[in-house]
Protein backbone atom coordinates (compact mmCIF):
# COMPACT_ATOMS: atom_id res chain seq x y z
CA UNK A 1 0.00 0.00 0.00
CA UNK A 2 1.28 3.47 -0.90
CA UNK A 3 1.25 6.00 1.92
CA UNK A 4 1.37 9.77 1.59
CA UNK A 5 4.73 11.31 2.42
CA UNK A 6 4.79 15.12 2.71
CA UNK A 7 7.41 16.69 0.42
CA UNK A 8 9.19 18.47 3.30
CA UNK A 9 10.00 16.61 6.51
CA UNK A 10 10.31 19.90 8.37
CA UNK A 11 6.62 20.53 7.65
CA UNK A 12 5.80 17.30 9.50
CA UNK A 13 7.88 18.40 12.47
CA UNK A 14 6.31 21.86 12.50
CA UNK A 15 2.73 20.61 12.27
CA UNK A 16 3.06 17.87 14.89
CA UNK A 17 5.12 20.23 17.02
CA UNK A 18 2.15 22.62 17.02
CA UNK A 19 -0.08 19.71 18.07
CA UNK A 20 2.22 19.00 21.01
CA UNK A 21 2.20 22.68 21.99
CA UNK A 22 -1.59 22.57 21.96
CA UNK A 23 -1.55 19.53 24.25
CA UNK A 24 0.76 21.32 26.67
CA UNK A 25 -1.36 24.47 26.58
CA UNK A 26 -4.49 22.50 27.48
CA UNK A 27 -2.68 20.85 30.34
CA UNK A 28 -1.14 24.05 31.60
CA UNK A 29 -3.73 26.80 31.24
CA UNK A 30 -7.06 26.94 33.09
CA UNK A 31 -10.38 26.96 31.25
CA UNK A 32 -11.05 30.19 29.40
CA UNK A 33 -7.40 31.15 28.87
CA UNK A 34 -6.97 32.47 25.29
CA UNK A 35 -3.90 30.29 24.68
CA UNK A 36 -6.09 27.19 24.75
CA UNK A 37 -8.22 28.33 21.83
CA UNK A 38 -5.36 29.79 19.83
CA UNK A 39 -3.20 26.67 20.21
CA UNK A 40 -5.94 24.41 18.81
CA UNK A 41 -6.61 26.75 15.88
CA UNK A 42 -2.89 26.97 15.04
CA UNK A 43 -2.42 23.21 15.27
CA UNK A 44 -5.48 22.52 13.11
CA UNK A 45 -4.34 24.98 10.44
CA UNK A 46 -0.80 23.56 10.43
CA UNK A 47 -2.02 19.97 10.12
CA UNK A 48 -4.47 20.79 7.31
CA UNK A 49 -1.66 22.52 5.41
CA UNK A 50 0.52 19.45 5.96
CA UNK A 51 -2.17 17.06 4.73
CA UNK A 52 -2.87 19.16 1.62
CA UNK A 53 -5.82 16.96 0.71
CA UNK A 54 -4.09 13.68 1.61
CA UNK A 55 -4.41 11.14 4.41
CA UNK A 56 -1.31 10.82 6.59
CA UNK A 57 -0.30 7.76 8.62
CA UNK A 58 2.59 7.69 11.09
CA UNK A 59 4.00 5.09 13.45
CA UNK A 60 4.54 6.14 17.07
CA UNK A 61 7.91 5.20 18.55
CA UNK A 62 9.48 5.75 21.93
CA UNK A 63 11.88 8.36 20.56
CA UNK A 64 10.27 9.57 17.31
CA UNK A 65 7.48 9.27 14.78
CA UNK A 66 8.11 7.24 11.65
CA UNK A 67 6.54 6.52 8.30
CA UNK A 68 4.76 3.20 7.76
CA UNK A 69 7.74 1.91 5.76
CA UNK A 70 9.93 2.23 8.85
CA UNK A 71 11.81 5.46 8.12
CA UNK A 72 12.23 7.47 11.33
CA UNK A 73 11.36 11.18 11.37
CA UNK A 74 14.21 12.64 13.41
CA UNK A 75 13.40 15.76 15.39
CA UNK A 76 16.35 17.68 16.86
CA UNK A 77 13.99 19.89 18.89
CA UNK A 78 12.50 16.87 20.67
CA UNK A 79 8.99 18.32 20.35
CA UNK A 80 7.45 15.62 18.16
CA UNK A 81 9.51 12.97 19.92
CA UNK A 82 7.74 13.90 23.15
CA UNK A 83 4.34 13.72 21.44
CA UNK A 84 5.13 10.31 19.99
CA UNK A 85 6.17 9.09 23.43
CA UNK A 86 2.94 10.50 24.95
CA UNK A 87 0.94 8.47 22.44
CA UNK A 88 2.97 5.31 22.91
CA UNK A 89 2.53 5.23 26.69
CA UNK A 90 -1.22 5.49 26.00
CA UNK A 91 -0.87 2.33 23.88
CA UNK A 92 -1.04 4.13 20.54
CA UNK A 93 1.36 2.61 18.01
CA UNK A 94 -0.16 4.12 14.87
CA UNK A 95 -1.99 7.35 14.06
CA UNK A 96 -3.82 8.29 10.87
CA UNK A 97 -5.10 11.79 10.08
CA UNK A 98 -7.71 11.99 7.32
CA UNK A 99 -7.62 14.67 4.66
CA UNK A 100 -10.75 16.42 5.96
CA UNK A 101 -9.44 16.80 9.50
CA UNK A 102 -12.05 18.52 11.66
CA UNK A 103 -11.09 21.05 14.34
CA UNK A 104 -13.55 19.61 16.88
CA UNK A 105 -11.99 16.16 16.35
CA UNK A 106 -8.54 17.55 17.00
CA UNK A 107 -9.78 19.40 20.08
CA UNK A 108 -11.37 16.28 21.56
CA UNK A 109 -8.28 14.22 20.72
CA UNK A 110 -6.12 16.72 22.64
CA UNK A 111 -8.53 16.73 25.58
CA UNK A 112 -8.43 12.92 25.75
CA UNK A 113 -4.62 12.99 25.71
CA UNK A 114 -4.65 15.21 28.82
CA UNK A 115 -6.03 12.18 30.69
CA UNK A 116 -3.50 9.95 32.45
CA UNK A 117 -2.55 6.65 30.75
CA UNK A 118 -4.17 4.80 33.64
CA UNK A 119 -7.48 6.65 33.22
CA UNK A 120 -7.49 5.97 29.47
CA UNK A 121 -6.78 2.29 30.03
CA UNK A 122 -9.57 1.99 32.60
CA UNK A 123 -12.00 3.61 30.14
CA UNK A 124 -11.26 0.94 27.55
CA UNK A 125 -8.39 2.50 25.62
CA UNK A 126 -7.87 5.58 23.48
CA UNK A 127 -9.48 4.16 20.34
CA UNK A 128 -12.64 3.17 22.26
CA UNK A 129 -12.95 6.63 23.85
CA UNK A 130 -12.47 8.33 20.48
CA UNK A 131 -15.23 6.27 18.87
CA UNK A 132 -17.60 6.97 21.77
CA UNK A 133 -16.90 10.70 21.44
CA UNK A 134 -17.62 10.65 17.71
CA UNK A 135 -14.14 11.52 16.41
CA UNK A 136 -14.19 10.81 12.68
CA UNK A 137 -11.02 12.22 11.13
CA UNK A 138 -8.33 10.95 13.54
CA UNK A 139 -7.76 7.21 14.00
CA UNK A 140 -5.30 5.32 16.14
CA UNK A 141 -3.73 1.86 15.78
CA UNK A 142 -4.93 1.50 12.19
CA UNK A 143 -3.35 2.26 8.81
CA UNK A 144 -5.79 0.40 6.54
CA UNK A 145 -7.98 3.10 4.99
CA UNK A 146 -10.71 0.63 3.98
CA UNK A 147 -11.06 -0.41 7.62
CA UNK A 148 -11.01 3.24 8.73
CA UNK A 149 -13.73 4.20 6.22
CA UNK A 150 -15.97 1.40 7.48
CA UNK A 151 -15.52 2.45 11.09
CA UNK A 152 -16.12 6.08 10.18
CA UNK A 153 -19.46 5.22 8.61
CA UNK A 154 -20.46 3.48 11.83
CA UNK A 155 -19.44 6.48 13.93
CA UNK A 156 -21.27 8.96 11.69
CA UNK A 157 -24.41 6.75 11.71
CA UNK A 158 -24.62 7.25 15.48
CA UNK A 159 -24.88 11.01 15.00
CA UNK A 160 -22.49 11.84 17.86
CA UNK A 161 -19.86 14.55 17.28
CA UNK A 162 -17.37 16.17 19.68
CA UNK A 163 -18.19 19.64 21.05
CA UNK A 164 -16.52 22.66 19.44
CA UNK A 165 -14.11 25.18 20.94
CA UNK A 166 -16.74 27.75 21.89
CA UNK A 167 -18.85 25.08 23.51
CA UNK A 168 -15.96 23.81 25.63
CA UNK A 169 -14.54 27.18 26.56
CA UNK A 170 -17.83 29.05 27.05
CA UNK A 171 -18.13 30.63 30.47
CA UNK A 172 -21.45 30.77 32.23
CA UNK A 173 -22.95 34.23 31.86
CA UNK A 174 -23.30 35.97 35.22
CA UNK A 175 -26.80 36.77 36.44
CA UNK A 176 -25.76 40.26 37.44
CA UNK A 177 -22.71 42.48 37.03
CA UNK A 178 -20.00 41.32 39.36
CA UNK A 179 -18.81 43.92 41.85
CA UNK A 180 -15.19 44.98 41.61
CA UNK A 181 -13.03 43.62 44.41
CA UNK A 182 -12.36 46.14 47.13
CA UNK A 183 -8.98 44.80 48.19
CA UNK A 184 -5.82 46.30 46.76
CA UNK A 185 -4.27 44.30 43.92
CA UNK A 186 -1.04 42.69 45.16
CA UNK A 187 2.25 44.09 43.93
CA UNK A 188 3.55 41.67 41.26
CA UNK A 189 7.09 41.83 42.64
CA UNK A 190 5.96 40.79 46.12
CA UNK A 191 3.63 38.20 44.62
CA UNK A 192 6.46 36.73 42.58
CA UNK A 193 8.69 36.43 45.64
CA UNK A 194 6.00 34.41 47.41
CA UNK A 195 5.49 32.23 44.34
CA UNK A 196 9.23 31.54 44.07
CA UNK A 197 9.16 30.21 47.60
CA UNK A 198 6.21 27.94 46.76
CA UNK A 199 7.85 26.68 43.58
CA UNK A 200 11.08 25.89 45.39
CA UNK A 201 9.30 23.78 48.02
CA UNK A 202 6.38 22.20 46.16
CA UNK A 203 6.69 18.60 45.01
CA UNK A 204 2.95 18.07 44.46
CA UNK A 205 1.90 18.02 40.81
CA UNK A 206 -1.29 20.08 41.15
CA UNK A 207 0.06 22.71 43.56
CA UNK A 208 3.23 23.09 41.50
CA UNK A 209 1.25 23.53 38.28
CA UNK A 210 -0.92 26.18 39.98
CA UNK A 211 2.18 28.04 41.20
CA UNK A 212 3.70 27.96 37.69
CA UNK A 213 0.46 29.33 36.20
CA UNK A 214 0.40 32.16 38.72
CA UNK A 215 4.09 32.87 38.11
CA UNK A 216 3.51 33.18 34.36
CA UNK A 217 0.61 35.60 34.98
CA UNK A 218 2.78 37.60 37.36
CA UNK A 219 5.63 37.62 34.82
CA UNK A 220 3.27 39.00 32.16
CA UNK A 221 2.51 41.96 34.44
CA UNK A 222 6.17 42.65 35.07
CA UNK A 223 6.99 42.36 31.36
CA UNK A 224 4.26 44.87 30.54
CA UNK A 225 6.05 47.27 32.90
CA UNK A 226 9.45 46.45 31.32
CA UNK A 227 10.74 45.26 34.70
CA UNK A 228 12.63 42.38 33.17
CA UNK A 229 15.38 42.10 35.79
CA UNK A 230 12.81 41.04 38.38
CA UNK A 231 12.10 37.94 36.28
CA UNK A 232 15.65 36.57 36.40
CA UNK A 233 15.17 34.58 39.65
CA UNK A 234 12.04 32.96 38.17
CA UNK A 235 13.82 32.09 34.94
CA UNK A 236 16.74 30.57 36.83
CA UNK A 237 14.47 28.52 39.07
CA UNK A 238 12.29 27.20 36.24
CA UNK A 239 15.34 26.37 34.14
CA UNK A 240 16.82 24.40 37.03
CA UNK A 241 13.57 22.52 37.59
CA UNK A 242 12.96 21.91 33.88
CA UNK A 243 16.22 20.01 33.43
CA UNK A 244 16.48 18.38 36.86
CA UNK A 245 16.49 14.62 36.32
CA UNK A 246 15.67 13.98 39.96
CA UNK A 247 12.27 15.71 39.74
CA UNK A 248 9.08 13.98 38.64
CA UNK A 249 8.46 14.14 34.88
CA UNK A 250 5.17 16.05 35.36
CA UNK A 251 6.91 18.75 37.43
CA UNK A 252 9.77 19.10 34.94
CA UNK A 253 7.31 19.39 32.04
CA UNK A 254 5.32 22.08 33.86
CA UNK A 255 8.57 23.95 34.52
CA UNK A 256 9.60 23.72 30.85
CA UNK A 257 6.26 24.97 29.64
CA UNK A 258 6.26 27.76 32.22
CA UNK A 259 9.77 28.80 31.19
CA UNK A 260 8.68 28.81 27.55
CA UNK A 261 5.78 31.15 28.40
CA UNK A 262 7.91 33.47 30.57
CA UNK A 263 10.57 33.73 27.84
CA UNK A 264 7.97 34.50 25.16
CA UNK A 265 8.36 37.95 23.59
CA UNK A 266 11.14 39.73 21.73
CA UNK A 267 11.66 42.40 24.39
CA UNK A 268 12.47 39.95 27.18
CA UNK A 269 14.67 37.77 24.97
CA UNK A 270 16.56 40.86 23.83
CA UNK A 271 17.02 41.82 27.48
CA UNK A 272 18.50 38.39 28.25
CA UNK A 273 20.84 38.50 25.25
CA UNK A 274 21.95 42.06 26.08
CA UNK A 275 22.92 41.07 29.60
CA UNK A 276 24.86 37.90 28.85
CA UNK A 277 28.11 39.48 30.00
CA UNK A 278 26.68 41.09 33.15
CA UNK A 279 27.68 39.66 36.57
CA UNK A 280 24.07 38.89 37.54
CA UNK A 281 23.13 37.45 34.15
CA UNK A 282 21.79 33.94 33.86
CA UNK A 283 24.30 31.37 32.71
CA UNK A 284 25.06 30.66 29.08
CA UNK A 285 23.68 27.14 29.52
CA UNK A 286 20.35 28.59 30.68
CA UNK A 287 20.26 31.00 27.74
CA UNK A 288 20.68 28.03 25.41
CA UNK A 289 17.84 26.18 27.13
CA UNK A 290 15.58 29.22 26.83
CA UNK A 291 16.36 29.66 23.14
CA UNK A 292 15.59 25.99 22.54
CA UNK A 293 12.24 26.29 24.30
CA UNK A 294 11.36 29.59 22.65
CA UNK A 295 11.91 28.03 19.22
CA UNK A 296 12.48 29.55 15.76
CA UNK A 297 11.37 33.07 16.74
CA UNK A 298 14.11 33.25 19.37
CA UNK A 299 16.69 31.95 16.90
CA UNK A 300 15.61 34.55 14.32
CA UNK A 301 15.92 37.27 16.96
CA UNK A 302 19.43 36.11 17.87
CA UNK A 303 20.49 36.18 14.22
CA UNK A 304 19.08 39.69 13.75
CA UNK A 305 20.88 40.90 16.86
CA UNK A 306 24.11 39.31 15.65
CA UNK A 307 23.75 41.13 12.32
CA UNK A 308 22.98 44.49 13.94
CA UNK A 309 25.80 44.66 16.50
CA UNK A 310 29.10 46.35 15.69
CA UNK A 311 30.87 44.58 18.54
CA UNK A 312 33.01 41.69 17.34
CA UNK A 313 32.97 40.13 20.81
CA UNK A 314 29.18 40.25 20.99
CA UNK A 315 28.84 38.86 17.47
CA UNK A 316 31.17 36.00 18.37
CA UNK A 317 29.22 35.31 21.56
CA UNK A 318 25.86 35.22 19.76
CA UNK A 319 27.30 33.06 17.01
CA UNK A 320 28.57 30.64 19.64
CA UNK A 321 25.09 30.45 21.15
CA UNK A 322 23.60 29.44 17.82
CA UNK A 323 26.29 26.80 17.35
CA UNK A 324 25.62 25.41 20.83
CA UNK A 325 21.94 24.99 19.99
CA UNK A 326 23.00 22.09 17.81
CA UNK A 327 20.68 20.35 15.39
CA UNK A 328 17.65 22.25 16.71
CA UNK A 329 18.91 25.48 15.18
CA UNK A 330 19.49 24.06 11.70
CA UNK A 331 15.94 24.29 10.22
CA UNK A 332 15.36 27.97 11.18
CA UNK A 333 18.91 28.91 10.13
CA UNK A 334 18.43 27.24 6.74
CA UNK A 335 15.15 29.12 6.30
CA UNK A 336 17.07 32.41 6.70
CA UNK A 337 19.63 31.68 3.97
CA UNK A 338 17.41 33.56 1.50
CA UNK A 339 18.04 36.83 3.36
CA UNK A 340 19.12 39.61 0.98
CA UNK A 341 21.90 40.82 3.31
CA UNK A 342 25.09 39.05 2.28
CA UNK A 343 26.75 39.43 5.69
CA UNK A 344 23.81 37.74 7.43
CA UNK A 345 23.95 34.82 5.00
CA UNK A 346 27.74 34.57 5.40
CA UNK A 347 27.36 34.42 9.19
CA UNK A 348 24.66 31.78 8.88
CA UNK A 349 26.79 29.60 6.60
CA UNK A 350 29.68 29.83 9.08
CA UNK A 351 27.40 28.83 11.98
CA UNK A 352 25.99 25.89 10.02
CA UNK A 353 29.54 24.72 9.32
CA UNK A 354 30.48 24.90 12.99
CA UNK A 355 27.24 23.12 13.84
CA UNK A 356 28.35 20.27 11.61
CA UNK A 357 24.92 18.90 10.72
CA UNK A 358 24.72 16.93 7.43
CA UNK A 359 21.15 18.21 7.03
CA UNK A 360 22.63 21.65 6.27
CA UNK A 361 24.52 20.45 3.18
CA UNK A 362 21.74 21.07 0.59
CA UNK A 363 21.25 24.64 1.83
CA UNK A 364 24.99 25.31 1.81
CA UNK A 365 25.23 23.93 -1.73
CA UNK A 366 22.78 26.63 -2.84
CA UNK A 367 25.01 29.24 -1.19
CA UNK A 368 27.82 28.23 -3.56
CA UNK A 369 25.82 30.10 -6.23
CA UNK A 370 25.41 33.23 -4.09
CA UNK A 371 26.17 36.46 -6.02
CA UNK A 372 28.60 37.59 -3.28
CA UNK A 373 31.75 35.45 -3.36
CA UNK A 374 32.31 36.05 0.37
CA UNK A 375 29.23 33.97 1.02
CA UNK A 376 30.28 31.28 -1.47
CA UNK A 377 33.75 30.97 0.08
CA UNK A 378 32.25 30.62 3.55
CA UNK A 379 29.90 27.96 2.21
CA UNK A 380 32.92 26.05 0.87
CA UNK A 381 34.62 26.17 4.27
CA UNK A 382 31.44 25.04 6.00
CA UNK A 383 30.89 22.14 3.61
CA UNK A 384 34.47 21.01 4.27
CA UNK A 385 33.86 21.14 8.04
CA UNK A 386 30.70 19.06 7.75
CA UNK A 387 32.29 16.60 5.35
CA UNK A 388 30.58 13.58 3.87
CA UNK A 389 29.97 12.41 0.30
CA UNK A 390 27.52 15.17 -0.69
CA UNK A 391 29.75 17.96 0.59
CA UNK A 392 32.80 16.47 -1.10
CA UNK A 393 30.95 16.13 -4.42
CA UNK A 394 29.81 19.74 -4.21
CA UNK A 395 33.38 21.00 -3.78
CA UNK A 396 34.71 18.80 -6.58
CA UNK A 397 32.05 20.27 -8.87
CA UNK A 398 33.53 23.72 -8.20
CA UNK A 399 36.94 22.46 -9.34
CA UNK A 400 35.36 21.02 -12.48
CA UNK A 401 33.53 24.23 -13.38
CA UNK A 402 36.71 26.22 -12.78
CA UNK A 403 35.26 29.34 -11.13
CA UNK A 404 38.48 31.36 -10.59
CA UNK A 405 37.06 33.25 -7.59
CA UNK A 406 36.25 30.02 -5.71
CA UNK A 407 38.89 27.57 -6.92
CA UNK A 408 41.65 28.43 -4.37
CA UNK A 409 39.28 27.98 -1.41
CA UNK A 410 37.83 24.80 -2.91
CA UNK A 411 41.30 23.31 -3.38
CA UNK A 412 42.35 24.15 0.16
CA UNK A 413 39.14 22.67 1.54
CA UNK A 414 39.44 19.47 -0.47
CA UNK A 415 42.95 19.08 0.87
CA UNK A 416 41.69 19.59 4.41
CA UNK A 417 39.01 16.96 3.79
CA UNK A 418 41.71 14.55 2.48
CA UNK A 419 39.50 14.00 -0.52
CA UNK A 420 40.90 11.13 -2.59
CA UNK A 421 37.99 11.53 -5.00
CA UNK A 422 39.36 14.92 -6.02
CA UNK A 423 42.82 13.63 -7.06
CA UNK A 424 41.85 13.31 -10.72
CA UNK A 425 40.69 16.93 -10.84
CA UNK A 426 43.73 18.15 -8.90
CA UNK A 427 46.13 16.38 -11.25
CA UNK A 428 44.21 17.76 -14.21
CA UNK A 429 44.91 21.29 -12.93
CA UNK A 430 48.61 20.52 -12.41
CA UNK A 431 49.04 18.89 -15.84
CA UNK A 432 46.89 21.31 -17.84
CA UNK A 433 48.68 22.98 -20.78
CA UNK A 434 49.91 26.41 -19.75
CA UNK A 435 53.16 27.30 -21.53
CA UNK A 436 53.54 30.64 -19.75
CA UNK A 437 52.24 29.34 -16.41
CA UNK A 438 49.56 31.97 -16.01
CA UNK A 439 47.85 29.55 -13.61
CA UNK A 440 50.98 29.00 -11.49
CA UNK A 441 49.32 29.91 -8.18
CA UNK A 442 46.43 27.54 -8.93
CA UNK A 443 48.82 24.67 -9.71
CA UNK A 444 50.70 25.33 -6.46
CA UNK A 445 47.39 25.30 -4.55
CA UNK A 446 46.53 21.95 -6.13
CA UNK A 447 49.93 20.55 -5.07
CA UNK A 448 49.34 21.79 -1.51
CA UNK A 449 45.98 19.99 -1.49
CA UNK A 450 47.62 16.76 -2.69
CA UNK A 451 50.20 17.09 0.10
CA UNK A 452 47.40 17.29 2.69
CA UNK A 453 45.54 14.35 1.15
CA UNK A 454 48.71 12.25 1.35
CA UNK A 455 47.86 9.83 -1.45
CA UNK A 456 51.00 8.36 -3.07
CA UNK A 457 49.41 7.15 -6.31
CA UNK A 458 50.15 10.55 -7.86
CA UNK A 459 53.92 10.27 -7.25
CA UNK A 460 54.91 8.84 -10.70
CA UNK A 461 53.22 11.59 -12.75
CA UNK A 462 54.59 14.25 -10.40
CA UNK A 463 58.12 12.85 -10.76
CA UNK A 464 57.70 12.89 -14.54
CA UNK A 465 56.61 16.52 -14.42
CA UNK A 466 59.55 17.43 -12.16
CA UNK A 467 62.02 16.06 -14.74
CA UNK A 468 60.73 18.23 -17.57
CA UNK A 469 62.67 21.34 -18.53
CA UNK A 470 61.29 24.53 -20.07
CA UNK A 471 63.01 27.40 -21.81
CA UNK A 472 60.23 29.98 -21.50
CA UNK A 473 59.46 31.78 -18.22
CA UNK A 474 62.08 29.63 -16.49
CA UNK A 475 61.71 31.34 -13.13
CA UNK A 476 58.01 30.50 -13.00
CA UNK A 477 58.66 26.88 -13.96
CA UNK A 478 61.29 26.71 -11.24
CA UNK A 479 58.67 27.86 -8.72
CA UNK A 480 56.39 25.05 -9.89
CA UNK A 481 59.19 22.49 -9.63
CA UNK A 482 59.99 23.67 -6.11
CA UNK A 483 56.33 23.16 -5.20
CA UNK A 484 56.39 19.65 -6.74
CA UNK A 485 59.54 18.78 -4.77
CA UNK A 486 57.93 20.00 -1.55
CA UNK A 487 54.83 17.91 -2.31
CA UNK A 488 56.91 14.79 -2.98
CA UNK A 489 58.76 15.30 0.30
CA UNK A 490 55.50 15.43 2.24
CA UNK A 491 54.14 12.34 0.46
CA UNK A 492 57.20 10.40 1.61
CA UNK A 493 57.32 7.92 -1.26
CA UNK A 494 60.85 6.52 -1.96
CA UNK A 495 60.01 6.17 -5.66
CA UNK A 496 60.74 9.88 -5.94
CA UNK A 497 64.27 9.60 -4.52
CA UNK A 498 66.22 8.90 -7.76
CA UNK A 499 64.93 11.99 -9.55
CA UNK A 500 65.21 14.17 -6.44
CA UNK A 501 68.83 13.05 -5.93
CA UNK A 502 69.57 13.85 -9.55
CA UNK A 503 68.11 17.36 -9.36
CA UNK A 504 69.58 18.14 -5.93
CA UNK A 505 72.80 19.13 -7.71
CA UNK A 506 70.96 22.11 -9.19
CA UNK A 507 71.75 25.49 -7.72
CA UNK A 508 69.27 27.77 -6.06
CA UNK A 509 65.84 27.12 -4.55
CA UNK A 510 65.08 23.97 -6.57
CA UNK A 511 68.23 22.18 -5.39
CA UNK A 512 67.51 23.09 -1.78
CA UNK A 513 63.87 21.95 -2.12
CA UNK A 514 64.96 18.58 -3.52
CA UNK A 515 67.50 18.10 -0.70
CA UNK A 516 64.84 18.86 1.90
CA UNK A 517 62.40 16.47 0.18
CA UNK A 518 65.00 13.68 0.27
CA UNK A 519 65.57 14.28 3.99
CA UNK A 520 61.80 14.19 4.65
CA UNK A 521 61.35 10.91 2.74
CA UNK A 522 64.27 9.27 4.55
CA UNK A 523 63.00 10.44 7.96
CA UNK A 524 59.57 9.02 7.12
CA UNK A 525 61.10 5.60 6.60
CA UNK A 526 60.48 5.63 2.87
CA UNK A 527 58.65 2.31 2.62
CA UNK A 528 58.36 0.83 -0.87
CA UNK A 529 55.12 0.36 -2.65
CA UNK A 530 52.99 3.40 -2.93
CA UNK A 531 49.25 3.42 -3.40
Amino acid sequence: MDYYRPPAQQAVLDAFGSLYRALRAWRFYPKGHPSRKSSIKLANAALLALLDGNNLSLACGRSAFGYPDGEVIKDPSGMTSSLSRELLIRRVQKITLLSDLQQEDLLDFVRILTMTPEAIHQAGGLDKIMVEHGIRTIWVNEFDLSVIRGRRQQVEARGVTPPGLNEIEADAAPDAPQPKPQHKEPDPQEELQALLSRLAKSMDKESYLMAVRQSVACADKLKSRQEFSLLLPLVKLLADHAYDDTRAAELADSARFGLEQVAHGDDFLTFLLDRMQEPDAITRAMIIRILLLAGPDAINLTVEKMGATESLAERKSLSGLLVNLGESAVPPLLAMLDDNRWYIVRNLTAILGENGSPSAVPGLQKCLQHPDTRVSKEAIRSLAKIGGREAETALISIVRTGDPSLLPQALTSLGGMKSRKSLVELMHIINSDDMFLKTLSLKINALSAISMIGERQVVPPLVELLEKRHLLVRSRWEQLHVAIANCLGKLGDPRALPVLQKITTSSGALGRACAEAIESIEQAGGSDGGA
